[in-house]
């Protein structure tokens, strides 16, 4: 429910950051614990990425089925839809070329 329709909006680095502090409070009450390390593991074991990332990926795929599709209007903003998708591939590297590798990226940044 915290991510629906996050991916076709513009996020500011504080509004994923209010996100993400939700996502970690739910994590507290659940596991009853304070620490921010013990949230962090079990977002692991869970296989739950931080918000963060699941925000890039979900925005970075959005763009591109944007930038893709027949409508008129949207490819009036298709030249925009690409730049933001560059920007979010390097924000993680500079050989990130597909959403699939964007994922693969984060998922080996946080999980390793």
């Amino acid at each position: 429910m915290l991510l629906y329709g996050v991916d076709c909006c513009p996020m500011l680095t504080r509004d994923k950051r209010s996100l993400e502090f939700t996502v970690t409070s739910a994590f507290m009450k659940l596991f009853r614990t304070g620490s921010g390390t013990v949230v962090n593991d079990r977002q692991k074991f869970f296989c739950v990425l931080p918000l963060t990332y699941q925000i890039d990926i979900r925005t970075a795929r959005f763009l591109e089925q944007f930038k893709l599709s027949d409508n008129c209007i949207c490819s009036l903003f298709a030249r925009q839809a690409e730049s933001r998708i560059k920007t979010i591939f390097a924000a993680y590297s500079d050989n990130i070329k597909t959403v699939t590798e964007l994922k693969n990226s984060v998922e080996d940044i946080f999980f390793d």
